[in-house]
């Protein structure tokens, strides 16, 4: 285990004199938290009357997942849109720290462009919140002129558009899924039970859970830098798995410190 570990750090050093150079596609949005409490009903409805305190927004969604490959060192370069567009605004009770509601702004986005010549980047990174920016034509497309990496979160249920790509989504989104890919490596990730992949099961370590805003992203960058380090499937999901439990011990989105990394990398 420790002469993995060694070859890990190792490799990491190799990897920030080189600089991995990333081509990150997907949805950004705002989240938004607005804080307040909650001590008496509404005698217009039976519902709470919500007391607002304060507020705090971070962009969230593909936004994460750049932060996140940021913190490897990594250089991306990103197709995305405004993140204005689309506004996940969630009312948080100060006293229980419990979510009451989330309003949800904007459905959707316009699909992206892609540059045809995409041959200089050492992985594709594909966050797909399935709101329109990454059509199935636009997967299609990258599938065929990139035969490098490609690391996808996708909320899509019909993955045919995929092809030699390593997918991942959730254990959720498993259920909606009506036809997969046959040509991918899946991922599934199961919040506090880790992740799966293939027939071994990988599983995370026992935090306290604050939120679990954004943790997929940082599972996403984590796999994307790991696997292209190493090429080493189970170390990459252990390693992503372990980092994804730090993003849920905080409030809203998280970018990875140099100290999370230099623990898992240790």
């Amino acid at each position: 285990m420790q002469k993995k570990s060694n070859f890990l750090k190792e490799s990491k050093s190799s990897l920030q004199q080189k600089s991995l150079k990333i081509l990150l596609v997907g949805e950004s949005c705002y989240d938004e938290y607005h804080y307040g409490t909650c001590n008496r009903i509404s005698p217009e409805a039976p519902v709470p009357i919500f007391d607002f305190d304060h507020a705090t927004k971070k962009q969230g969604m593909a936004y994460n997942v750049k932060q996140n490959l940021e913190s490897f060192g990594c250089q991306v370069d990103f197709i995305t849109n405004e993140s204005s567009m689309l506004i996940k605004r969630r009312y948080i009770d100060i006293k229980s720290n419990q979510q009451l509601m989330r309003e949800d702004v904007g459905a959707s986005v316009s699909p992206a462009i892609v540059p045809f010549d995409i041959s200089n980047y050492d992985a594709v990174v594909i966050s797909d919140y399935n709101r329109g920016l990454i059509t199935p034509e636009l997967i299609k497309i990258i599938c065929a002129n990139y035969n490098g990496l490609k690391f996808v979160d996708t909320k899509k249920v019909d993955l045919s558009c995929f092809s030699n790509c390593i997918l991942k989504y959730n254990d959720y989104e498993l259920t909606k899924i009506v036809k997969h890919s046959n040509i991918c490596e899946e991922i599934v990730t199961k919040g506090k039970m880790g992740a799966n992949w293939r027939d071994k099961c990988f599983p995370a370590p026992m935090v306290e859970l604050h939120d679990v805003t954004g943790a997929g992203d940082v599972f996403l960058a984590s796999l994307a830098y790991f696997y292209c380090v190493t090429m080493n499937m189970d170390e990459s999901i252990r390693k992503s798995v372990f980092l994804a439990s730090k993003s849920v011990q905080h409030s809203g989105v998280y970018k990875l410190t140099d100290e999370d990394i230099n623990e898992i990398c240790n």
